[in-house]
């Protein structure tokens, strides 16, 4: 693994950017710190951000493609940063390059999301691109310990949560669930946490779990997760998707989970009434 003193050296960064705020709070980051940037577009989850940026959108399954990119405009690293939605291995069009790599490849798509990440990132190191996790790049950005907003937080919850988590690990499934008095509501998977939100606020709305008032949403790293790739994250949108479904509040690993515009998302919690904790790993 690239060692953390060496992001100083970076001269210019190559962000393998997936949908969200992530990337371009880092490619924001590498712009204030004088670094150069390039943004790689996987597959077009990127967002309009991009435009600010020297870009290029490539397919999933281009290798080549991408690694000559990196190489045509001088990085020296790469991160990986953003949501993807993960795709069959059928619907992979991949160039030359990639092509030699497909037994490897199809190895990995047998895994779990951070095992296949874990080794799309040992590609990129093989191949001479060190890969630097985003938390290197944003450490201001990285959840607190202890009530961030709100009131004190339900713990038995929280701890609760944690261990469905840490035993979830092993399976490499999630990095979140919900916990209401005593009951798990719903478990992450391959849709993510905003849908997995979305799914509590139907099962409110149509009275299923009418009767379990507030509940927390329990963020955090798998145990043993690659810090170079896929570090959870909450913002905005996170608080919002928490409110609709009616809960009380949103737990994350201090240390583990970004909390991304940090100011708009504590305000939006407070005027929710959501309250934001960071629990110690």
């Amino acid at each position: 693994m690239f060692p953390k003193a060496e992001t100083r050296r970076v001269r210019k960064l190559g962000i393998l950017a997936g949908a969200g705020a992530l990337p371009h709070a880092v490619a924001q980051e590498c712009q204030a710190r004088g670094m150069g940037v390039f943004v790689i577009d996987l597959g077009g989850a990127a967002e309009e951000w991009i435009a600010g940026f020297a870009h290029e959108r490539v397919s999933l399954g281009q290798v080549g493609r991408v690694l000559t990119l990196l190489a045509r405009e001088g990085c020296d690293a790469v991160t990986m940063a953003g949501g993807l939605v993960r795709p069959s291995l059928t619907a992979v069009r991949f160039d030359r390059k990639g092509l030699t790599m497909l037994p490897r490849v199809a190895r990995l798509f047998r895994q779990g999301d951070d095992a296949l990440l874990s080794g799309v990132a040992d590609l990129f190191e093989e191949n001479g691109f060190p890969v630097i996790g985003a938390d290197e790049f944003l450490p201001r950005s990285v959840a607190a310990s202890g009530v961030i907003v709100g009131p004190a937080p339900d713990l038995e919850a929280i701890a609760m949560g944690r261990a469905i988590l840490g035993a979830l690990s092993t399976f490499d499934i999630g990095q979140a669930v919900v916990m209401a008095q005593g009951r798990c509501l719903a478990v992450e998977a391959a849709e993510g946490t905003a849908a997995m939100l979305a799914r509590v606020a139907d099962l409110r709305l149509r009275g299923v779990v009418a009767e379990m008032r507030g509940g927390v949403l329990v963020k955090m790293p798998k145990h043993g997760q690659d810090s170079r790739v896929d570090r959870p994250a909450i913002g905005p949108d996170t608080v919002r998707a928490a409110a609709a479904a009616g809960l009380a509040g949103i737990a994350v690993e201090a240390g583990g989970v970004f909390v991304l515009e940090a100011e708009r998302t504590g305000h939006l919690a407070a005027e929710s009434g959501v309250f934001l904790y960071g629990f110690d790993a």
